[in-house]
């Protein structure tokens, strides 16, 4: 029988008789595509704690377990694995404590596992909770609706230049940025060379368009910049800021900033923008190993010749993190396949609702998750850009169902925004109107475009947290009142005593008719309304004092227009609602 081997060139730490070198040898390992050993799949970690984390993963076959573990300080190192765990167990659903790590650190780490046919192997990136506070503040730069709030107002009509001017002016070790666009604002420019001068090491990369006098100026203070130079039918259009990572211990004055909001006039005034700012070392460290793959170093200066951008990058950061308590995932484009991740978000974790606010939606898988969610009953709700909204590319028309070909009908309710200057923000939220629900915000500068998706340098970035998901409800409120929307039945967290239970109309969607059954904690006067997608109420079904217990009411939809209806439960303590979808008579 004539055997196949693959080759891995493995770097192992030896004595030269003049110090300590690397000698490079091959591990010769069979070709695991010819043998029935078993098949690693779904590899994954959680339980991500200061000193240690858990990894997951499966295989088809009973199998030992071993991880092999070190930490990678910055990119282009040797694989010098020096620490590792070994489960002699055979098993198929492989869970494997790693322990004595050291907080905000990024680990590289090797799997195998083993039985008599063979051995199958993986690897990855985890990185450890650090010990920072992992506070969030979230700023918006036109108005929000404070009447959704929870208890805290988002921070509205914010000066974003002010804001970030007094940030660089408070850091004290380094400053890391990518931006796409840097104009108009003299006062960010002169902040810069006022921290250069002080001594913070500041490290810039920009995308491939010609320079503006800001970028000369920090050019002619002798502050680094790199350009994306590579495939230029893309960009670099990241606008993350991180700072007082490097060169810095304290682990509770770093920071990152990201969002949508490049450097210009128009960008922090006119424009609708958001930016949040997050104190984490770890968060840090995962956007600046993403930072020095595009700056080719992890020094002071560039390196042009191992600078890699777009679709010459690799997958070299961990991606899950635990900030505070708070998960998170970090996402960056092209190599994570953003897109395909958004759509799996959606798809697992939306129970009652997505809002988004888009200033490019071209991407046709997200427009189906979307479709999909929303006709097994989920609210979708949207507001595009008008400078955007219209294009061929847009799926605005078939959301809205105005469109001739592949119309969403119902349709859904999208708006355009009407105020002067660009929707730019780049935004969804998840159940952020739902009693329950997971509570997630993605941000970050990825539009739903497929050239984003494709070659762009870009980031989103996935919050799962009700505080953050309700100041972002807020702004959304305020776009989408201000783009025409009329939404009704809000959740209302003055009620959250309430214990009762408005079921999910059945059938639904529906032809004619169908039956909406409720549930009441104690007696008391009952309202049961119909409303259409604009607001309208089209009837009312109940109107009478009612005992405790479960009851139900049907609604004859033969006389109405197919398209989406909200039905709104009211008594004393309570306003719920639910959404229903009539369809073809």
């Amino acid at each position: 029988m004539t055997k196949n081997f693959v080759a891995i060139l493995i770097g192992l730490l030896v004595s030269t008789g003049n110090g300590w070198g690397h000698n490079v040898r091959p591990l010769i390992m069979p070709d695991r595509s010819l043998l029935s050993g078993p098949v690693i799949s779904n590899l994954a970690y959680d339980s991500i704690h200061q000193d240690g984390v858990t990894l997951f993963w499966m295989t088809n076959l009973p199998a030992d377990s071993k991880v092999w573990w070190m930490p990678t300080d910055s990119n282009n190192q040797p694989l010098l694995f020096s620490d590792s765990i070994y489960i002699a167990e055979a098993v198929t659903n492989h869970v494997v404590p790693v322990g004595n790590l050291q907080p905000a650190t990024i680990y590289r780490f090797r799997i195998t596992s083993g039985n008599s046919d063979g051995t199958a192997a993986d690897t990855g990136y985890f990185i450890t909770q650090s010990t920072s506070s992992g506070s969030m503040e979230a700023y918006f730069n036109h108005t929000v609706d404070t009447t959704v709030s929870t208890g805290e107002k988002a921070k509205g009509d914010q000066n974003f230049e002010n804001l970030l001017v007094d940030r660089i002016d408070h850091a004290a070790s380094s400053i890391d940025i990518t931006l796409w666009e840097f104009s108009d604002l003299t006062a960010i420019s002169d902040a810069l060379v006022r921290a250069k001068e002080r001594g913070v090491k500041i490290r810039f990369i920009y995308n491939h368009a010609p320079n503006t006098p800001l970028i000369d100026s920090l050019l002619a203070h002798e502050i680094p910049v790199l350009k994306r130079e590579y495939d230029t039918t893309y960009d670099m259009h990241n606008k993350f800021w991180i700072f007082d990572y490097r060169n810095n211990p304290d682990a509770g004055t770093c920071y990152l900033n990201t969002g949508s909001a490049n450097v210009s006039h128009p960008m922090f005034h006119s424009d609708r923008n958001n930016m949040i700012v997050i104190q984490d070392e770890s968060l840090c460290a995962v956007y600046t190993r993403e930072f020095e793959q595009m700056w080719g170093s992890h020094e002071d200066h560039p390196d042009p010749l191992r600078a890699r951008f777009g679709t010459q990058k690799s997958d070299n950061v961990p991606h899950l993190l635990n900030v505070a308590g708070t998960r998170m995932e970090v996402w960056f484009v092209p190599n994570d396949h953003v897109a395909e991740r958004t759509c799996s978000l959606i798809s697992r974790n939306t129970t009652k609702s997505l809002f988004f606010s888009m200033y490019k939606f071209y991407l046709t898988n997200i427009e189906d998750t979307l479709h999909t969610q929303f006709t097994s009953g989920m609210e979708i709700r949207g507001v595009f850009d008008s400078s955007h909204a219209f294009r061929h590319e847009s799926v605005y028309s078939r959301m809205k169902g105005i469109d001739s070909v592949g119309a969403w009908n119902p349709h859904a309710d999208v708006f355009i925004d009407p105020i002067h200057g660009l929707l730019h923000h780049k935004y969804c939220i998840m159940d952020a109107d739902a009693e329950a629900g997971n509570k997630i915000t993605v941000t970050g500068s990825f539009n739903w475009d497929p050239e984003t998706n494709a070659g762009n340098d870009d980031n989103a970035l996935v919050i799962f947290n009700s505080r953050v998901s309700n100041l972002y409800f807020q702004e959304f409120m305020a776009r989408y009142k201000e783009s025409g929307g009329t939404l009704i039945g809000m959740y209302e967290p003055e009620h959250q005593e309430f214990n009762g239970i408005l079921e999910q109309n059945f059938p639904n969607p529906f032809h004619s008719s169908t039956r909406i059954r409720y549930h009441l904690p104690e007696a008391g006067l009952v309202t049961i309304m119909i409303f259409d997608q604009c607001g309208n109420q089209v009837v009312q079904l109940v109107g009478e004092k009612e005992q405790a217990g479960s009851h139900e009411v049907n609604w004859d939809a033969s006389g109405y227009k197919i398209g989406v209806y909200y039905y709104m439960l009211i008594t004393e303590n309570c306003r719920m609602t639910r959404k229903s979808i009539l369809i073809n008579h």
